[in-house]
């Protein structure tokens, strides 16, 4: 694999969403590739770190309440 082409599906690669021929793929290039394995490193920081600051705000109850309107 090159690094393009992991590039291309290393998104995909942190959220878990290729298959598991595609994840072995990238996951042999990432072994073999410092530079690859630092764009992973940086992607997947970058999820925790949005997923970390998403869990601590929720929306307010008069928004919730007009979206559950809107969507009925």
């Amino acid at each position: 694999m090159r690094c393009e082409e992991c590039a291309d599906k290393l998104d995909r690669f942190v959220d878990r969403e290729l298959s598991d021929t595609e994840a072995l793929q990238v996951q042999l290039h990432l072994e073999g590739c410092p530079e690859c394995m630092d764009h992973y490193d940086f992607e997947s920081h970058l999820k925790r770190l949005v997923k970390h600051s998403c869990e601590c705000d929720t929306a307010p109850p008069a928004f919730r309440e007009k979206l559950r309107q809107i969507l009925s």
